[in-house]
């Protein structure tokens, strides 16, 4: 049974007089509370907290009598109950499942109250915990502070389970000034900003590439191929930019690629969020891929010296770039310069399937951009090889459009573990300088159905004085090699 010691605060809570406590785990270097209040301190033992939502007994079933090994489900590496030997009483006991008492004994957990705690505040007084702002109200002729109950992006108990049980995860969390004291809903929504329907990506035929798979090597970087040519991770900020950030930056690296070095100027993301701005494309509050890279096709993007990135105000700004369609005229005035810069554009978009595939593609191509499902924990990943797992099983997910820049393996508890490398768009500040590894050929998160990108339209700047350039710019469809220029 995993038990741990833990510092409680008990708190004073509601009107009928009892108590709860709220686990933390105590750091002796930082007990520091925001507010003055008085406190119990005393230690106690962990059982499987009763909040992991998920089907656990829906899954293995219930049992009227002690069956350890028939009854029972795999949770924080360990092992939780379904059979009337764990049930005490109402509440169950310390290793009953999670919907134990809901599934099984068909009680329904009440809904959650307003959180009530009494310490020592001044009426009127408000203050923000976490997420949550808490109001000091007079109730029987004492002060008590009173909070709301948002889920909070930044999870104290949660992120204590995955540091605790790291070594079994693979991966160690963090707490992030950045998102400490924001809800989970505002990290879906303007964290992320991917609206693409799966299933329509799904619809997409993939590129069937021809290769030989002894070419393919078990780690790649294209960091390490391309150095400072592939951009480093941008920061969205709180704005759903991921669908057209993760678009603009593989758009960017396949143009170094493609023309080997003699196209490196990063690409503007500005660009197609303020002028892709149809086919309910929607800014900072989320757009659809293929309505980027169709629109990137026909128009173009100029660089990001040109129309740069700016942290969003929380205005959505018009688009400050003419649209050119002619084939003959790809120079474009930069807004509030005299400077012109060149469209850049791309061919259909298509998608990449299957693990070694995507290798292939990524080896020959560049970058490839991916569609993952996130959870609650990813926001809090700090390093290793992240993998998802049933501790948010049942609450609220998104979908977050990211750059997958290469893969490797390492060993971890003595097993060979293989990961793709992956830009996000949240800074460098976050996870392993602003990227993550994740699980490679298992489709974690889902990360492996949604891959997609578009050829360079390199022909653009190609003149005829080029022509050995142009000869190194073609791909395999099918058998049949395709010129690009």
């Amino acid at each position: 049974m995993w038990t741990r010691r833990t510092f409680c605060f008990k708190y004073n809570m509601t009107t009928a007089g009892y108590r709860k406590c709220n686990r933390i785990v105590a750091m002796a270097s930082a007990a520091m509370v925001t507010f003055a209040c008085a406190l119990q301190i005393v230690t106690a033992d962990n059982g499987i907290p009763d909040d992991l939502a998920g089907d656990y007994c829906a899954k293995v079933g219930c049992c009227t009598e002690r069956r350890d090994e028939g009854c029972s489900a795999p949770i924080l590496g360990t092992l939780c109950y379904c059979d009337d030997f764990c049930y005490v009483n109402r509440t169950g006991s310390e290793d009953c499942c999670p919907d134990f008492m809901s599934f099984c004994k068909h009680v329904e957990p009440l809904p959650p109250e307003p959180i009530i705690i009494r310490p020592k505040c001044s009426y009127g007084e408000v203050v923000n915990v976490n997420c949550n702002a808490c109001r000091c109200e007079k109730s029987n002729g004492n002060t008590t502070l009173v909070c709301n109950h948002n889920e909070c992006l930044i999870d104290p108990s949660l992120l204590d389970m995955i540091k605790i049980q790291s070594r079994q995860f693979g991966w160690s969390a963090k707490n992030y000034s950045a998102f400490w004291g924001r809800t989970y809903d505002e990290g879906l929504k303007w964290r992320l900003g991917t609206l693409q329907s799966p299933e329509k990506i799904l619809q997409i035929v993939p590129l069937k590439a021809v290769f030989h798979r002894d070419n393919l090597k078990s780690s790649y970087d294209l960091r390490k191929v391309w150095g400072e040519s592939i951009t480093d991770p941008i920061d969205q900020g709180w704005c759903g930019a991921s669908w057209a950030i993760s678009t603009v930056q593989v758009i960017t690296d396949r143009f170094v690629i493609m023309t080997r070095g003699l196209m490196s100027d990063a690409l503007s993301p500005k660009h197609l969020m303020s002028c892709n701005n149809l086919e309910l494309q929607r800014g900072c509050q989320g757009g659809h891929l293929i309505s980027a890279w169709n629109w990137i096709r026909k128009f173009g993007l100029v660089t990001e010296e040109c129309y740069p990135w700016r942290p969003w105000d929380g205005r959505m700004a018009g688009c400050e770039v003419t649209n050119k369609r002619s084939n003959n005229d790809l120079n474009v005035s930069c807004p509030r310069s005299a400077k012109t810069s060149q469209l850049r554009r791309v061919g259909l978009m298509y998608r990449v399937d299957t693990e070694e595939g995507i290798m292939n593609e990524i080896m020959n191509w560049g970058s490839v951009q991916a569609m993952m499902k996130v959870s609650k924990e990813f926001f809090m990943y700090e390093s290793g090889v992240y993998k998802c797992s049933n501790v948010t099983e049942g609450s609220k997910t998104g979908y977050h459009s990211v750059r997958i820049v290469g893969w490797g393996e390492e060993q971890q508890n003595g097993k060979n573990v293989k990961y793709w490398i992956v830009s996000n768009s949240w800074g460098r500040w976050w996870g392993e300088n602003g990227y993550f590894r994740i699980l490679k050929g298992t489709n974690e998160c889902r990360i492996e159905d949604f891959v997609v990108a578009a050829m360079a339209d390199i022909g653009d700047f190609c003149n005829l004085a080029d022509r050995s350039f142009k000869e190194n710019a073609s791909y395999t469809l099918n058998g049949t090699k395709i010129d690009i220029a």
